[in-house]
Formats: structure tokens, C-alpha cells, sequence
């Protein structure tokens, strides 16, 4: 039986959902036969369910796609029948209108004329009262969806706002990292280019030694060569 209620209850606004994507331009207006009723779901909720979660988004953020509000309305029309309240009322009369191909003065009229032979009660003040109310749930279930994303947005900028200063200070200290390192570099390729000035004394040094201790070598062996040639011609 829930079952049967439930397939029953999800098919109350199949025509205004289906008016959402019809992008064609709206037919000429018919003139409705008053005398036909237009169906009328059976078997409605005796009271309101509690509405699923209805995605929002933020009044401050760019518009959003034609096609992103389409199907938030269907959510929104999903939401609406969950709401519907007990009898009929503005919710029957204004799918009751779409059903005839078109929501205008027309067709709301001759489906307010038809279902009036249903329920007797209803009248005009019946209509804009209900709607009233319908209107008011949805901006409650709205409101409380706003302020829930708020929440998230102030928690999402909180941890944007930490997480730039954290960013900020770890780049201050790796640019003033990068300043000493610099820095060093500097030093580095100065003593780079001063290198040689630093070992060419010392190189030049050695050079001169070397060559002196060669030189007084060779004296010291010409030196002892000729006294062989002297003791070689005078010492018999």
C-alpha cells in the first residue's frame, strides 16, 4: 500500500516538470472543455514529509547555468510534492494547468472551474493562502539549506585565509633562505675568480726555487768537473 502511495505521490507534478525543459515557444492558448476534471492524484499524504536536503547556491556567486537551474528546479518541484498538503488546493489547481499544456490565466481558471466540482471548499482565497504557505515552507527549507552553506563557505574561508598566511610565511622564509644562499653564491664566485691570485705567489715561488736549486746544481757539478779535468792533468 505505502508503495503503491509512494508511485502515486511522485508523479503529482509530472507535467510542470516537464514544462521546465520545453524550450519550444508556448502553444496557443486552447480553450479547456471546464466539464472534464483533469485527474487528480489519489490517496495524498495526510501530512507534510520532512523534505530532503535542497542543494543552494550562494546569492554572491556567478550565475549559474541554465541547465543547473533546470534540473534545481525539478529538486525544488520534488521537494514542493513532499510538502503537499491534504485536499486540494493550490498545488492540484496548478498542475492540474499544466496538464492542459501551458500554466497561464486560461488554463489555471478552467482548472481552478473543474476541480471546484471536486472540492466545493475551494476558492480563490483557498488558492492564494495554500500557495502562501507553499511558498513559505520552501524559502524555511531554502533559508536553512543558505545558512548551512554559509557555514561551510566561512569554514572554507577560514582555512583560506590560514593557509595563504601559512603559505606566506613558509615563502618569506624560503626567499630569505634564498637571499643567504645568494649571498653565499656571491662569496663563492668571487673567491672564484680571486683563486689564482691567492696560489700564484706561492706557485711562482716554488718555480723560482726550483729553477735556483738547478742552477746551483749545475755550478756545483761544472764546478766539481773541472776540478776532475785539473787533478785528471796535473796529478800523475
Amino acid at each position: 500500500m505505502n508503495e503503491e502511495k509512494e508511485k502515486k505521490s511522485s508523479g503529482i507534478l509530472s507535467s510542470l516538470k516537464k514544462l521546465i525543459f520545453e524550450d519550444a515557444p508556448e502553444p496557443e492558448a486552447v480553450t479547456p472543455n471546464p466539464s472534464v476534471a483533469p485527474v487528480i492524484p489519489a490517496n495524498k499524504a495526510t501530512a507534510p514529509a520532512t523534505p530532503p536536503p535542497l542543494p543552494v547556491q550562494p546569492a554572491n556567486t556567478v550565475e549559474a547555468p541554465v541547465s543547473d537551474v533546470k534540473q534545481m528546479k525539478l529538486k525544488v518541484l520534488e521537494m514542493l510534492e513532499k510538502l503537499n498538503e491534504p485536499g486540494i488546493d493550490f498545488f492540484e489547481v496548478w498542475n492540474a494547468a499544466a496538464e492542459m499544456g501551458n500554466v497561464d490565466a486560461s488554463t489555471l481558471k478552467a482548472a481552478f472551474t473543474s476541480l471546484k466540482y471536486v472540492d466545493k471548499s475551494l476558492n480563490k482565497e483557498k488558492l492564494t493562502s495554500s500557495a502562501q504557505r507553499y511558498v513559505a515552507a520552501l524559502q524555511k527549507v531554502i533559508d536553512r539549506e543558505t545558512s548551512q552553506k554559509q557555514q561551510q563557505q566561512q569554514t572554507l574561508q577560514q582555512n583560506l585565509v590560514q593557509e595563504k598566511a601559512s603559505l606566506s610565511g613558509e615563502i618569506a622564509q624560503l626567499e630569505k633562505q634564498l637571499e643567504t644562499l645568494r649571498e653565499q653564491l656571491r662569496k663563492k664566485e668571487t673567491d672564484l675568480k680571486e683563486i689564482n691570485s691567492k696560489y700564484e705567489p706561492q706557485l711562482r715561488e716554488i718555480d723560482s726555487k726550483i729553477a735556483i736549486g738547478n742552477s746551483a746544481v749545475a755550478e756545483v757539478v761544472k764546478d766539481i768537473q773541472h776540478a776532475l779535468q785539473l787533478i785528471e792533468s796535473s796529478i800523475i
